[in-house]
């Protein structure tokens, strides 16, 4: 596991930019990126997150974390009970799911016959 302060420093030098230009890029003091750096003030959160956008990586990434994968199996409508699907700001019902789920095989077993083409 990388040091978080030895990753931010890698992640700005493979970058190519100074720590002033890092800085000054997402509006921190310089101080805070060399103690950042040298492992001497802990990140605060919203820090991170701009850390985090700023090299174009996820927070989990920074922290060394696995980023977190669900897996949700349409053709298993129990494996829904703890999420609300939406679509246009709207739940969808057991049977809508369903009705996609289908659709969705129904273009897969068709392949690129199913493609538009304009």
């Amino acid at each position: 596991m990388e040091d978080l302060s030895k990753k931010i420093k890698r992640l700005r030098e493979e970058k190519g930019v100074s720590p002033e230009k890092l800085a000054d890029d997402i509006g921190f003091a310089k101080s805070t990126v060399w103690a950042y750096e040298s492992g001497k003030k802990q990140i605060s959160v919203s820090h991170l997150a701009r850390l985090a956008d700023y090299f174009e990586v996820s927070v989990d990434n920074l922290l060394d974390r696995e980023e977190r994968r669900i897996d949700l199996d349409l053709q298993n409508l129990t494996s829904f009970a703890d999420y609300n699907l939406l679509l246009d700001d709207k739940p969808l019902n057991h049977d809508e799911i369903a009705e996609a789920a289908s659709y969705i095989k129904v273009k897969r077993r068709m392949g690129s016959f199913g493609m538009a083409t304009s």
